[in-house]
């Protein structure tokens, strides 16, 4: 047998070391891992619990089908922003609901936290010229 012939036969057989080994993740659990991703578990969680390699986590919700469906999600998101808004405000002034506004006017930051008001009250009071004055 010539050397090319038994070079041949060996690659032939022998792994190549710099290739990874890819493993096969049946249709069912590739859904599931797939569905956890897009309902916001991280990729840790969704491996960890799976039995899988976080690489392989990653393959499967990085796979274009599952990316084009959140893009979809998120197109969907955005779509009902408006509505939203546009439902905030009626309430707001149909509605006069205070409390609404009330947890708006905190979301965006306009109300100080207790922290942010407590903090407030003490700095005021330990400038000069603010000695004793009480609250």
């Amino acid at each position: 047998m010539s050397q090319k012939q038994k070079s041949a036969r060996t690659s032939q057989t022998q792994p190549d070391p710099a290739k990874k080994p890819r493993t096969s993740v049946p249709p069912p659990q590739s859904a599931r891992i797939a569905q956890r991703y897009i309902s916001g578990q991280s990729i840790r969680k969704i491996a960890r619990e799976e039995h899988r390699d976080r690489e392989t986590v990653k393959r499967v919700v990085r796979a274009r089908d599952v990316q084009e469906y959140i893009v979809l999600l998120r197109a969907r998101f955005f779509a009902v922003g408006a509505d939203a808004v546009d439902a905030v405000q009626h309430q707001l002034r149909e509605g006069k609901d205070g409390w609404l506004g009330l947890e708006v006017l905190r979301k965006v930051g306009a109300v100080p936290t207790d922290r942010e008001l407590h903090e407030i009250k003490h700095r005021d009071n330990t400038k000069p010229g603010n000695a004793g004055r009480g609250s």
